[in-house]
C-alpha cells in the first residue's frame, strides 16, 4: 500500500510540475507578447512625435503669416506674403518617398494657396487601436500609463483634430470670399489681383477669427507634444525589447 501511494504521490507532483511549468511558459509568452507591444506602440508614439513638431511648426507658419497680413492688411502685396512664406513655409506636397516638400514656387493664383491652408492633422493610430481592438490595452498593469495612453489616443487627438478642422470650416470662409469675389467681374480675374486690389474689410475679418483658431490650436497641439513625450519616456523606462 505504501507503494503505490509513494507511486501515486509521485505521478501526481510529475503532473503539476508539468502543468506549472508549461504555466509558467505561457505566462511567459504572454508576457512577451504584451512586452512587444507595448513597445510597437511607443514607437508609433515616438513617430507621433516626430510629426507633431513638424504639424506644429506648419500651424505656428500659418499664424504667422496670417497675423502679418492681418497687421498690414492695407498694404501688405501678394508678393510680399509670397517672400515670407518661403521663409515660413506651411504649404506643401509629398515626393514619391512621402517626404514632405515646401511649396516655394508661385503663379498668379497662389494667394488662394496661402490663405486658403488650413493643414490637416493626420497622427498615425494604426497600432493603438489593433491594441485596443485585440484587448492588449487592458493587460497594461500600470493603470496611470494605460489612461495617459488612452487620453492621448482620443481625448487629446481628438481636440487636436477639432480645432485643425475649425480652422478649415473658417478657412472655407476665406475661399468663398475670394470666389464671391471673382464673380462679380464678367471676364477672368487673378486671386493674386483680387487680393491686391479689392481686399475688404470682411476678408480682414474672417483672417482675424481664423487668428484667434490658431492659437487655440497651437496651444492643443503643444500639450499633446508634451504628454505624448512623457508616455514615451514612461514607456522606455518600464518595458525593454526581448532579445
Amino acid at each position: 500500500m505504501r507503494k503505490i501511494f509513494t507511486d501515486g504521490l509521485v505521478i501526481f507532483i510529475s503532473i503539476f510540475a508539468s502543468f506549472s511549468v508549461e504555466n509558467y511558459r505561457e505566462a511567459n509568452i504572454e508576457k512577451g507578447i504584451l512586452n512587444d507591444a507595448v513597445i510597437t506602440l511607443g514607437e508609433e508614439m515616438v513617430s507621433n512625435i516626430d510629426y507633431t513638431k513638424e504639424h506644429l511648426k506648419q500651424v505656428k507658419n500659418i499664424h504667422y503669416i496670417n497675423d502679418k497680413v492681418i497687421n498690414n492688411f492695407n498694404t501688405i502685396s501678394s508678393k510680399e506674403i509670397f517672400e515670407s512664406h518661403s521663409t515660413n513655409p506651411y504649404v506643401h506636397v509629398f515626393n514619391i518617398a512621402g517626404e514632405i516638400s515646401y511649396v516655394k514656387k508661385y503663379n498668379d493664383e497662389s494667394i488662394l494657396n496661402i490663405l486658403g491652408s488650413w493643414n490637416a492633422w493626420e497622427p498615425e493610430k494604426v497600432f493603438f487601436e489593433s491594441m485596443l481592438n485585440s484587448g492588449k490595452l487592458l493587460e497594461i498593469k500600470n493603470k496611470k500609463l494605460r489612461k495617459e495612453i488612452e487620453s492621448i489616443y482620443t481625448k487629446q487627438q481628438e481636440r487636436v483634430n477639432g480645432m485643425a478642422l475649425a480652422t478649415k470650416n473658417h478657412t472655407d470662409n476665406a475661399m468663398n470670399w475670394f470666389l464671391d469675389t471673382q464673380n462679380k467681374y464678367n471676364y477672368d480675374i487673378s486671386n493674386n489681383i483680387i487680393f491686391d486690389k479689392h481686399r475688404s474689410q470682411e476678408l480682414k475679418n474672417i483672417l482675424k477669427t481664423k487668428a484667434i483658431i490658431l492659437e487655440l490650436r497651437i496651444s492643443d497641439l503643444e500639450n499633446y507634444l508634451q504628454s505624448i513625450q512623457n508616455v514615451v519616456l514612461l514607456i522606455s523606462s518600464e518595458y525593454k525589447k526581448l532579445d
